[in-house]
């Protein structure tokens, strides 16, 4: 080949020769390298990453704790796979508890009890609570009265209260605590006088005479008033309404109660005043006769009566008794009337009068008298 061949060939040669390799600093990108198909994977020493949906899953067991509530993830799920229907995203349920919203598993969240009560879970009664942990119901507020056991939520059991327990340890003034129905404390008939409420054993407080007024107990009319010292009735403006016992009707009134080894009797014979008085009847040695009456007392007032004794002065006697104590007692063969006089209180009370004998001799008429019987204010039961 001649030497300008030579020289032609290489100037035509240069250029592709120098487009051919690049430099030592020259940097390739995916842009600079054509793709190519293959129908066969080539392996290479190069390392491959794969990126996709990642797979991630949650339990119950991941639980944190923020402000002193438990939050519990529940049944949260992704997955690279797409679903059935397409949707490749899961959804998480989130319980709390103590927020005061059921949710989740929870049986129960503070006061949020499902709308059971302690009556659904077959208690008596009381109030049902949750645990803290919110996965059961507390149940130390529920009872059942009449069990024999005083449950928490109880005050007593079977009527019965404790000794230690008063009107007065309750920080009332009188009366009596009850055990109710519902085994819990009744403090109805507890007072405190002055407080204007009449409860318990007060007859009134202040304005308040529970519904009362003379007529409704036992007068005839008048203006009831209140001892506000004592919060028991004033009378004194009341009328009328005492009960009077002259036994002129001849027999014996039917409120009166017949008792011992013989009846008394009302007849004509040595009546005290008027035509007719009641007297003990025929009985034996160491033997008893009696009548009595229950009258109750709307207020605190008297008994008066007129007596008269035909007896063996030192052992047979005329007693008076009331609500079964011996107030006086009389004897001898004077034949003297005399009337006598005795207060009592508000409320029931039973009267009775007794003629005893001893064992031996009789003397006199061997019998009582009693006549012109008055209660006041005290109405007959």
């Amino acid at each position: 080949m001649t030497s300008l061949a030579w020289r032609s060939l290489i100037s035509l040669s240069l250029p592709l020769a120098l487009g051919a390799c690049p430099g030592d600093d020259a940097v390739a990108t995916t842009e600079d390298v054509p793709s190519s198909t293959s129908a066969e994977p080539t392996t290479t020493g190069a390392m491959t990453t794969t990126s996709g949906p990642s797979d991630s899953s949650t339990t119950a067991a991941d639980s944190s704790s923020d402000g002193g509530m438990a939050t519990t993830e529940l049944g949260s799920s992704s997955s690279g796979g797409a679903s059935e229907s397409g949707d490749s995203t899961g959804s998480a349920v989130i319980q709390v508890c103590g927020n005061n919203v059921i949710e989740g598993t929870e049986v129960c969240d503070l006061a949020q009890v499902n709308g059971e009560t302690c009556q659904s879970l077959g208690y008596q009664g009381g109030q049902l609570g949750c645990l803290l942990t919110c996965d059961d119901y507390n149940l130390l507020g529920c009872f059942i009265c009449g069990n024999g056991v005083v449950d928490i939520a109880e005050d007593c059991e079977g009527g019965v209260v404790p000794e230690e327990i008063t009107c007065e340890s309750m920080g009332y003034q009188a009366g009596d605590v009850a055990c109710g129905a519902d085994c819990l404390f009744d403090t109805s008939e507890c007072s405190i006088c002055g407080d204007g409420v009449q409860q318990g054993p007060e007859n009134c407080d202040g304005i308040d005479f529970g519904g009362n007024t003379c007529a409704s107990i036992g007068f005839d009319a008048g203006n009831l008033a209140c001892n506000l010292a004592t919060c028991t009735y004033n009378v004194s403006g009341c009328s009328g309404g005492q009960y009077l016992q002259d036994f002129e009707a001849g027999v014996m009134p039917p409120e009166f109660t017949q008792g011992g080894n013989a009846n008394w009797v009302v007849d004509n014979g040595m009546p005290i005043a008027g035509t007719f008085s009641s007297h003990s009847g025929a009985i034996g040695h160491s033997q008893t006769s009696s009548m009595s009456l229950t009258a109750n007392f709307a207020a605190a007032g008297t008994v008066t009566f007129w007596h008269r004794e035909s007896s063996e002065a030192c052992c047979d006697f005329l007693r008076f008794f009331v609500d079964g104590v011996q107030i006086m007692q009389w004897s001898g063969l004077g034949g003297i009337s005399a009337q006598f006089n005795h207060n009592v209180g508000a409320g029931q009370h039973t009267l009775e009068w007794r003629y005893i004998k001893d064992g031996s001799i009789a003397s006199g008429s061997d019998r009582v008298w009693v006549d012109d019987i008055a209660l006041v204010p005290g109405v007959p039961i």
